[in-house]
């Protein structure tokens, strides 16, 4: 899921999840935020520290119980709907849910573009690569195959 946060704050970019969330979804985001919340209360230096938290704790359980119950969500929605021009909705693109799926397009996305403006980049690795002549490194079992094509 990609979230643009342009500076309008919703419930759901609060918990991190997408407005199309499940139930499930937002009580286990809730819970997980409630649980490092108080994970860092304990672990406070100071009362004004400690009552950041709770403050925290609180406003993250109120949104947790608005988006969890159908109704106040409905409502919330409806009240709010010009927040979802602000979040980018999860498409129909499985091929990014890997990290290395994502690193792999955006690498060539940044190849192609330095390349139309003339700047080439170096290949990230010999898969990359297709022009191996200045490549001389003796490798023994390529070359006696080498050796064995020639007539």
């Amino acid at each position: 899921m990609f979230i643009i946060d342009l500076g309008a704050p919703s419930y759901y970019s609060t918990l991190g999840l997408s407005p199309i969330a499940s139930f499930d979804e937002i009580r286990t985001a809730r819970d997980q935020m409630i649980k490092e919340l108080r994970d860092k209360q304990s672990k406070a230096a100071t009362p004004e520290e400690k009552q950041k938290f709770i403050d925290r704790q609180t406003e993250i359980n109120a949104i947790g119980e608005t988006l969890a119950r159908p109704e106040k969500r409905k409502e919330y929605d409806r009240a709010n709907a010009h927040l979802g021009f602000f979040m980018v909705q999860v498409a129909a693109a499985p091929l990014f849910m890997e990290k290395a799926d994502r690193m792999h397009v955006l690498h060539r996305m940044i190849k192609d573009f330095l390349a139309a403006r003339g700047v080439e980049l170096r290949p990230l690795s010999d898969m990359d690569r297709d022009d191996f002549s200045a490549d001389e490194t003796p490798i023994e079992l390529l070359d006696n195959l080498l050796r064995e094509e020639k007539p």
